[in-house]
């Protein structure tokens, strides 16, 4: 049902990369060199804000460490335009109302960058100030820059792509992958689920860590549920609608 518009989709973001691809290099390029250049006052801060001095092990290790944090921070800052070039190819597919289109663009960009600050401002350093928590007076930690640059990269860009968990609900919803009428019949089953990953993804394993993200996680459940429900009830898949509500009927 979907090959010719998924086709559509690829052959948009084939010629939009045509056309606008020296634009594109031209600002990525200048804007990852910029970070680049910057990456050792930006790190220093956050030596600074974590308390804890930065060493390194082999002579490539800084330059290896800046590239690849300038990389992380480059995305972070072009995140709006990739996601702008992402969700119109899926509206290629989807045929959302312009008006629903924009609400499906700030809610994804309100909620991957909340992500991101809430593991910068949260998950980062009550993880760090844990793990940092078992030095001795024999034992004094030493954090690799390497180490460190990977650390911060992982939580930051992880948070931000699961805080999308609602827009990822209601697309499965919207192809009829999932069927939000009745995936509510297992909510304690999603919860125990949330936990689980949350004991994996989080830093530490301290059950106020795992509470800190696996409450949130079910607060993105519920808004992706409320979600999937309000399109398909506003008829924006006249189709989908139809056969998820006969469904649904059929089920109860």
């Amino acid at each position: 049902m979907y090959t010719k518009k998924i086709a559509q989709s690829l052959k948009y973001l084939l010629t939009f990369w045509k056309k606008k691809s020296f634009l594109i290099l031209f600002f990525f390029i200048s804007l990852y060199i910029g970070f680049f250049l910057a990456s050792p006052y930006i790190l220093n801060f956050l030596q600074h804000t974590y308390q804890q001095k930065f060493v390194f092990y082999s002579l490539s290790e800084p330059i290896t460490s800046f590239l690849k944090f300038s990389l992380v921070l480059t995305v972070l800052v072009i995140f709006p335009f990739i996601f702008y070039l992402i969700l119109n190819a899926l509206n290629l597919i989807f045929n959302l109302k312009k008006k629903f289109f924009w609400m499906f663009y700030l809610l994804g960009l309100g909620l991957f960058y909340l992500g991101v600050v809430f593991a910068y401002f949260i998950t980062l350093p009550y993880g760090i100030r844990f793990l940092l928590s078992f030095r001795t007076e024999k034992i004094e930690p030493s954090i690799s820059l390497r180490h460190f640059v990977n650390f911060f990269s992982f939580f930051v860009i992880a948070f931000g792509l699961i805080f999308e968990l609602p827009l990822f609900l209601t697309f499965l919803s919207l192809t009829k992958i999932l069927n939000p009428y009745k995936i509510t019949k297992y909510r304690k089953e999603i919860f125990f689920g949330i936990a689980v990953l949350s004991a994996v993804i989080t830093p530490t394993p301290d059950a106020f860590n795992m509470a800190l993200l696996s409450i949130p996680l079910y607060v993105l459940f519920e808004l992706g549920i409320f979600l999937s429900r309000f399109l398909l009830r506003r008829n924006l898949l006249e189709n989908t609608q139809n056969e998820v509500l006969e469904s649904s009927k059929e089920n109860d």
